[in-house]
């Protein structure tokens, strides 16, 4: 089988084996310009010296996630392509990947503010379950907070969507 190109070996290297199992061209071709336009995208934020460094930690970082969770890879080439190689985002900053800031290394701000958020939110209903259902089992009263955690969501999420559908017709209307 053949290496990945020169300028690839260091990132692709963690997942030498996914790519031994690349037995066509046109798939190494695919998933080589896949890399290559990840990488630039990484020295973008993080400068070319460390690009390379990055992109295979998040390679080690995704391939550990999909042996614990997935088991084995399936389809080498669409595994390369929608979840070893893409950038994930968890919030809105353009340098955050999977919750770690790909120009400086460390956790992302915005993600753990949001994990906070999220936290206190379902702390705060499950308080209030436990004082409205004192009787009740703890299946009961799990039940309960998901359903109420799930109502509280939605309803953010409906006037998130809201706000921003008057945003657009105050912007409409101002054009």
């Amino acid at each position: 089988m053949p290496l990945p190109p020169q300028d690839l070996r260091a990132v692709l290297a963690p997942v030498d084996l996914v790519w031994a199992r690349l037995d066509r061209t046109a798939a190494r071709r695919l998933v080589e310009a896949a890399a290559r336009s990840e990488l630039k995208q990484v020295e973008g934020f993080a400068g070319r010296t460390d690009a390379s460094k990055l992109l295979a930690d998040r390679l080690v970082r995704r391939l550990d996630e999909q042996m614990r969770t997935g088991g084995p890879i399936s389809d080498p080439v669409g595994w390369l392509l929608a979840r070893g190689l893409p950038q994930r985002q968890q919030c809105g900053d353009v340098r955050c990947d999977d919750r770690v800031l790909l120009d400086t290394g460390r956790e992302c701000p915005r993600c753990e503010d949001r994990q906070a958020d999220r936290r206190a939110q379902r702390h705060a209903v499950a308080a209030a379950v436990d004082t409205a259902m004192p009787g009740a089992s703890k299946e009961e009263r799990r039940a309960a907070a998901d359903r109420q955690l799930h109502e509280r969501v939605t309803a953010q999420g409906w006037a998130r969507e809201h706000e921003w559908e008057q945003v657009r017709s105050r912007q409409a209307a101002a054009k």
